[in-house]
């Protein structure tokens, strides 16, 4: 009993002035299983030890084994890693890996390698090692010989899948002294913008893509958000549609934007609007810092009848505005004026005098798109308004 006693101590001071313990190997005993024991990593102890590949350890060998000292983790280069990887892995500087291996310029580091990696600390304590703010845990717990994750997560009554979710852990590998969140803070409520008060704009730009060595088309497609198909329309490939590095590619990429709705108020005017083409609208007029479109698109049947508004004199009937396609331009009273853009044919002519609903045109398509329809404005004093003030309500 005494010398056990004795053994107690003297392992104790060993701790307490080392900060290691000494381990004598068994028979059937492996590093893995080692490390498991004494709540450390397989690196520790071989960094600890100066073990050599293929590390091989045989019964009646002595180690030392690194208990409450991490101030490091260690890991292993793998082929193809960079210093910036494994410092983002581990949420590290690529100065602190620079600092804590000595390494010297150019900072070539091996396959094979061990490599001291810094741990993160908060409030003096040890951690994972991991983007854990502890401030935001209710609850905190430090490990301590013999714990483990199925004990701690009894002792707080939580389920052993939130410490590990909270943790970032991928295992249930604990290290002594390592300090565990356990239960977050109650998160503050905070109100939100309803998404029915913005309305969602896809927009297609057309960008250049200069072709870099191992791409291709369907890697070029996922990284701008489209198909395969539409480049190689778009750049009017041929089989067996083969590009080369520095070819330039015309790409549609889509931009989605969420911008708040602008209240609609309905104007009480003496002059009325009729909808020019039967259908829905599916972009609606928006006019600020961010987005300017300052109409609406309707979307209809290809080669349908497009309607005039209202009475009035056609001021401009042609196609030199690029912007619009073939555009129809009508004067009407009270200095209001009506635009029909991206018309598929044009049924009137410069300074012809038009009734309300009279057939001026058919519909084309869209611009940059296989939509059929019309785009419309409505301006006064060349000033553009939500046409839909002006419109009776659907």
């Amino acid at each position: 009993m005494k010398s056990g006693i004795k053994i107690l101590l003297l392992l104790l001071i060993t701790v307490s002035l080392s900060f290691a313990l000494t381990y004598k190997v068994k028979r059937g005993d492996t590093l893995s299983e080692i490390a498991q024991k004494f709540g450390v990593t397989v690196e520790d102890i071989i960094e600890e030890n100066n073990l050599r590949p293929p590390y091989i350890i045989y019964v009646g060998q002595k180690l030392k084994i690194p208990v409450g000292r991490k101030e490091y983790r260690y890991y292993r280069v793998r082929r193809g890693d960079t210093l910036s990887e494994i410092a983002q892995k581990f949420g590290v500087s690529v100065k602190d890996i620079i600092r804590a291996n000595n390494l010297k310029r150019p900072y070539i580091i091996r396959v094979g390698q061990v490599l001291r990696i810094p741990v993160k600390t908060y409030k003096g304590e040890r951690t994972t090692g991991g983007k854990i703010d502890l401030s935001k845990c209710a609850v905190t717990h430090k490990v301590k010989p013999g714990d483990s994750i199925i004990k701690i997560a009894k002792k707080y009554h939580v389920w052993v899948k939130d410490i590990k979710r909270l943790n970032g852990l991928k295992n249930d590998k604990l290290q002594v002294g390592q300090v565990l969140c356990i239960k977050e803070k109650k998160r503050k409520k905070v109100a939100k913008k309803k998404r029915s008060n913005f309305v969602k704009i896809v927009e297609k730009k057309i960008v250049i893509h200069k072709v870099k060595s191992g791409e291709n088309l369907s890697l070029i497609a996922k990284k701008y958000n489209t198909t395969v198909s539409e480049i190689i329309k778009l750049n009017k490939l041929k089989k067996p549609y083969i590009i080369r590095p520095g070819q330039k590619l015309k790409i549609p990429k889509k931009i989605v934007k969420y911008v708040e709705r602008q209240k609609l108020v309905r104007k009480k005017v003496d002059i009325s609007f009729i909808w020019p083409v039967d259908g829905n609208v599916i972009k609606n007029f928006v006019n600020n810092h961010t987005i300017r479109h300052l109409g609406i698109d309707i979307a209809s049947d290809c080669d349908a009848p497009i309607k005039a508004s209202e009475d009035g004199k056609v001021i401009y009937a042609g196609d030199s505005i690029k912007a619009y396609g073939n555009l129809i331009i009508i004067r009407h009273e009270k200095r209001l004026t009506s635009i029909y853009g991206h018309v598929g044919k044009i049924l009137v002519r410069d300074g012809q005098y038009v009734k309300k609903g009279q057939v001026i045109g058919k519909t084309g398509k869209l611009n940059n798109s296989d939509t059929c329809g019309l785009y419309f404005e409505i301006r006064k004093n060349a000033e553009p308004i939500n046409p839909l003030v002006f419109l009776e309500k659907k």
